[in-house]
Parts: C-alpha cells; structure tokens; sequence
C-alpha cells in the first residue's frame, strides 16, 4: 500500500482539516473517535484503548472491521505499535501521523523519536509528522534537497542522535561541515529560495518546517 495516514490522540485543534486529506486512515487510542466523529471509518484501529468512554468504544467496535487491542501493560506505546502495523501489515511506502503533537510532552517526545524504534532504519524515510504548524520529515545519512512547503517560513534542523559532518547550504543560516556529540536542534532557519541542501555521514536528523 502506498500511502496510510494514522490520526493519534492529540489536541484536535492543532489538526488540519482532516476532509481534505485522502485515506486510509489507522485509528490510534482516541484518534479512532476524532475520525468516526467525522464520519472517517478507520481501516484498522489500534491502541489499549484506556482512554476511551464505554459509550466510545462501542461506538468504535460497531463500525471498525479490523481492531488490535493491545495490553495497557506494554513495552511500547499505541503509536509504536501502529506504526508497525502500517509498516509490517499494510506495507506502507509513506506514513503521515497527525495527533502526535501537542498533548502530553512525554508523547510527544516518544512520537518525535519514533524514527529510532523502527526495525529497518531505511523505513525512517517514509515518516512524516503533521499538524496545523508543522510538518517534520526523518532522514537518514545521506544528501538531501529538501523544497519549501506553502506558508511554511522556518526550518529547523534536529539530531536526534549524535551527527557527523552536518551540512546546511542555500539557507539564510548555512553550515560548513559539523560533528554534533549528543542531540541538538538547530532551529529558527529559513529558506532564502525555493531549495535548501544539506548532508551528513552519520546519525538521524529530522528537519521541521514550520510557521507561526
């Protein structure tokens, strides 16, 4: 499957309009309820599903054909396991998760981290994180041309592990080749034209492009 959009549980106002953008969707916790209250039926729900009213959860198991429920008591969190789900079952080529962004920091850091869980690294590519402000892309080692987005005005650059030999260039804020030790954002960049480059030889960075 190429394209599988996840909605998680985050804030629904820092959600785009969730009409204008095609499906499938997975439904993760209470993401499944934002979608069926928009009347969007999730392919297939996942989550332990605590933070779901009884009333809720009948609502989800009589209009969801496919649901994994997952033990409260777990290892990993509800949007690790539906990431592997679309990645493992469905043979996602790209992912975009809305939700994740704006509720509990805890989740959130799990979720901007997500890239790190996965079990094939190159599967870090097809990530992408979205909400009302920003839209964040994974990127293994490698060089990159990275094109500014609609109404997007900053971009920022964070390792999420030590980097060796960052390099930024065709940006108002550019880099010559850079080792970072331990995880570092380098934030408030912006496009001075339509591209940016940048490269690395080691490590996970995610580049946010953002607006106010």
């Amino acid at each position: 499957m190429d394209q599988i959009n996840l909605l998680l549980g985050g804030p629904t106002k820092n959600l785009p309009p969730l009409d204008d953008i095609a499906g499938p969707w997975i439904g993760v916790d209470h993401g499944n309820i934002t979608l069926l209250q928009q009347h969007i039926t999730p392919m297939i729900s996942v989550g332990d599903f605590d933070s779901l009213t009884t009333v809720e959860r009948a609502m989800m198991e009589a209009q969801v054909t496919d649901i994994r429920y997952a033990n409260p008591i777990k290892d990993w969190t509800d949007s690790q396991l539906a990431l592997q789900v679309a990645l493992d079952d469905c043979q996602a080529q790209h992912l975009t998760l809305y939700g994740a962004t704006g509720a509990r920091l805890d989740h959130e850091l799990v979720n901007l981290f997500l890239p790190l869980d996965l079990h094939n690294s190159a599967d870090m590519a097809k990530l992408q994180l979205v909400d009302r402000q920003n839209v964040i892309d994974f990127y293994p080692p490698g060089h990159y041309q990275i094109k500014r987005l609609p109404q997007m005005k900053y971009l920022a650059f964070f390792n999420l592990t030590p980097v060796q030999q960052l390099t930024i260039q065709k940006a108002k804020y550019q880099l010559a080749a850079t080792d970072f030790a331990r995880p570092t954002s380098l934030a408030s960049n912006e496009f001075v034209g339509p591209t940016v480059n940048f490269s690395f030889t080691q490590g996970v960075v995610a580049v946010i492009q953002s607006c106010d």
